[in-house]
């Protein structure tokens, strides 16, 4: 039997009330976003430290851990010491910032047939958090965006459109190369360094939640790593 465990959203900015905060990760650090630093989970409030807390697994097993917080991490109303390891359980309650910031645990078993409507509000919860802005070329996940040159965003966008699919280098080409000139065979007159410089470029922005993997250099397949990573 395998449990899923994540994070529902009680009041905390940017996020809204009822956001589902998937822990796909091995481990998950909160915090406050700095010049040098963006933690995986960033609330806008100068009362959460640049590293507050830490969720993480160990043994199959979910805790989590105060980073040494100015403020403090609450769990269940109470503080936890900082650096010290603490279980975490469905129907947990996570407070911090002077309960300005308020986090409930959740958790999913996979063999249980009820779960059905949770799976399909959290899929729909986080269709919403996905978004490609073809204006102003760049996507967004969560509070993150990333920003694209005009190649970079019709490449991504067209890997996106096909995600979990094999596409070919020639189809990949064809959209983001389509103002070049055909050879005689009907090719596209596109270098693979050219091909390779876009496809690192993409992979460099986006590295924590997308992975596209080069099939024997004929082709990509882009997927999303939360999607392919288990939680347990």
């Amino acid at each position: 039997m395998k449990e899923s465990i994540f994070l529902i959203v009680e009041q905390g900015a940017p996020f809204e009330a009822g956001d589902f905060i998937p822990l796909n990760n091995s481990i998950l650090i909160a915090g406050r976003k700095g010049t040098n630093w963006d933690p995986d989970l960033s609330f806008r409030n100068i009362f959460v430290s640049r590293k507050h807390f830490a969720i993480y697994y160990k043994d199959h097993q979910c805790y989590i851990k105060d980073l040494n917080s100015k403020h403090g991490t609450f769990l269940n109303h109470r503080r936890l010491n900082a650096h010290e390891e603490t279980i975490l359980k469905a129907s947990d309650k996570i407070s911090l910032a002077n309960d300005l910031i308020k986090l409930s645990v959740a958790s999913i078993v996979d063999d249980t047939s009820d779960i059905i409507p949770i799976i399909d509000g959290i899929e729909k919860r986080l269709s919403k958090e996905f978004y490609l802005d073809p204006i102003k070329q760049e996507l967004s996940w969560y509070n993150q965006t990333w920003k694209f040159s005009e190649k970079e965003f019709k490449c991504i966008d067209f890997l996106i459109k096909n995600k979990d699919q094999f596409v070919s280098k020639e189809d990949l080409i064809q959209c983001v190369w389509s103002e070049r000139s055909q050879n005689y065979g009907g090719t596209f007159d596109v270098s693979n360094e050219e091909i390779n410089s876009i496809i690192y470029r993409i992979r460099k922005k986006t590295k924590l939640i997308i992975s596209i993997e080069n099939i024997r250099g004929k082709g990509y397949i882009l997927s999303f790593i939360n999607e392919k990573n288990s939680v347990i």
